[in-house]
């Protein structure tokens, strides 16, 4: 009997051991569940940059573009329309007139034609004589067919001339853009004619298959003239384009930029479009484990290799209610609370192509508050093309950066005292498709990287399709030839862009050279402020501002006062 009282003894305390272990695991389980619904993480509030005090730019040094065009013109206009947005960014002096008169416009002027029809706008005895006395003229929107342009063909060394089609593969022969890469694809349609030219042509963009040069210039006499063959332009995207034209042309070309990144990550972290037995069947996991142990490491890997913050949103504001996805409290918890320490953001997302009927996803504004009642939402992205007033006004938010769309003239750049716009630029989880020369694009016209990501698609782009294994491919091209290649641009999220974007709004500037330096003066700028410069020649020194070398005569340049001087090398 003694022997069987011992046993039930020990069995009695391994029971209530089993009990204690058990109770102490779900003890520290609700411990930190507790924890987690009371995340002590704070942001700060967005501030203003301190402008350099005012001095007035000289308007004769103020960088000069006249444009030619016809707004009304289908395709045409939106190339007019684009150059006029793109010259108005980049703070250049803009004329736009309805026929060339080159008694009125200098050789250090620039002339853009945005419509292919350029006997339309111009006298063309007139137009090679002033390219031969020293005018640069870029042709933004290609040739027509036939041969009714045919007096054009000796100023842009065209032996041959045939039908249009659309050229997509492009291979780049020289150094155009301060970030590119051999070859790159465009992912639009572009009416491109099928040309062969002569050897004095120097050509930048080729078609990679047909070899038809798709951008190249031709120097006559002290000038210059550029050929963008095609419609690019029509594609705001492609803005890096005619920036990197005139930069072809000129012997030193200056222009402000943003000198940002940004990387968003939509829909993130929620669960929307996939269940876990759609999960379980592509990659034996439930969605939750999935995207906890899988797809939010990848993000965070990437974010912490190229000390680049994200910005990720949860759909905040509707037209419907029924498109508010259902929310996975741990998950949302966990990686939110994760991508905010590591530096990252959470903002609001809206999709309301409806203005006068806003609903607002209720259910999640009070599970972020329990969740993170310290921290204040306060950016905004735009799913939908137009921002209104209820955007702004979501419960618990206090939105003052709003992420918009590039070349959206109601939702591009903007300023305020109540709040500021920063556009996404591209979007896409393929990099190879023709996100690639979009991001390089882009880069050259305003030096910023701002790429938005759907989570969604990530992990299932159907029902039928896992397609996770096929764009974690694609997320190490983006960190590898994006991300990497760029180190010199300022990583922030929406909120850190706001001193950025009002910076680069303010500014005026303007530069003349004298020798061999460049005198640049700047008013209402902020200090550190960025700009590219393309030179024939290279730096030998500066004042007033740091530079970086870009490589392809490129430079990124970081002016701290309204004065600044570059000095180059002898030639």
């Amino acid at each position: 009997m003694g022997s069987k009282e011992m046993l039930s003894i020990k069995r009695l305390i391994y029971v209530l051991l089993i009990v204690v272990v058990v109770s102490a695991v779900f003890m520290v389980y609700n411990i930190n569940e507790e924890r987690a619904k009371n995340i002590q993480l704070r942001n700060l509030e967005i501030e203003a940059p301190e402008l350099t005090a005012s001095e007035p730019v000289d308007p004769a040094e103020k960088p000069r573009v006249t444009l030619l065009g016809g707004p009304e013109r289908d395709i045409y206009g939106d190339i007019y329309q684009n150059a006029l947005r793109l010259f108005h960014d980049l703070h250049f002096t803009v004329t736009t007139r309805e026929r060339l008169d080159t008694g009125r416009i200098g050789f250090d002027e620039l002339v853009v034609f945005c419509d292919d029809d350029i006997g339309r706008y111009a006298d063309l005895t007139e137009l090679g004589q002033f390219v031969e006395g020293g005018g640069k003229v870029i042709l933004a929107s290609g040739l027509p067919e036939g041969s009714e342009d045919s007096y054009l063909w000796p100023l842009l060394a065209i032996r041959e001339k045939s039908v249009r089609k659309n050229y997509n593969r492009l291979s780049f022969e020289e150094p155009l853009l301060p970030f590119q890469l051999d070859e790159m694809v465009y992912d639009g349609y572009s009416i491109s004619t099928w040309l062969a030219v002569g050897s004095e042509a120097q050509v930048y963009v080729r078609d990679k298959e047909s070899e038809v040069p798709l951008l190249y210039t031709c120097r006559r006499g002290a000038g210059g003239i550029c050929l963008i063959n095609g419609t690019f332009l029509s594609d705001m995207r492609c803005a890096g384009l005619l920036t990197g034209a005139a930069g072809t042309l000129a012997e030193d070309f200056i222009y402000p930029i943003v000198g940002t990144k940004t990387v968003f990550l939509d829909n993130f972290p929620m669960i929307t479009f996939i269940n876990d037995k759609l999960c379980l069947q592509m990659y034996g996991s439930s969605t939750e484990g999935f995207v906890r142990d899988v797809v939010w490491p990848s993000f965070q890997g990437i974010s912490l290799r190229t000390q680049t913050p994200l910005t990720s949103s949860v759909l905040a504001a509707a037209s419907q209610a029924k498109s508010f996805p259902a929310i996975n409290d741990s998950l949302f918890t966990t990686i939110g609370k994760s991508a905010l320490q590591y530096g990252g953001e959470l903002i609001y997302a809206a999709n309301c192509p409806e203005g006068d009927n806003i609903q607002y996803n209720q259910t999640f504004i009070d599970e972020f508050r329990s969740v993170f009642s310290n921290y204040h939402i306060q950016g905004l992205a735009l799913q939908s093309q137009r921002l209104w007033d209820g955007m702004l006004a979501i419960p618990g938010s206090e939105i003052r950066a709003v992420r918009g769309h590039l070349g959206d003239e109601s939702a591009s750049f903007f300023a305020s005292d109540s709040y500021f716009v920063l556009p996404a630029a591209t979007m896409g989880n393929s990099m190879e498709d023709g996100n690639l020369f979009a991001i390089a694009s882009v880069l050259g016209a305003y030096g910023m990287v701002s790429h938005v990501f759907d989570v969604n698609t990530l992990i299932a782009q159907d029902a039928a399709t896992a397609s996770w294994d096929r764009d974690k491919r694609q997320l190490g091209i983006f960190e590898s030839e994006v991300l990497n290649r760029i180190p010199n641009l300022d990583a922030v999220t929406l909120s850190q862009a706001g001193g950025h974007v009002t910076g680069y709004l303010a500014l005026e500037f303007g530069w003349e050279k004298i020798g061999n330096q460049i005198k640049l003066n700047c008013s209402e700028m902020k200090p550190g402020q960025t700009f590219f410069y393309r030179t024939g020649r290279r730096i030998a020194d500066a004042q007033g501002l740091a530079f970086e070398e870009m490589g392809g005569g490129w430079y990124l340049l970081r002016v701290q006062g309204n004065h600044a001087v570059i000095t180059l090398e002898e030639e």
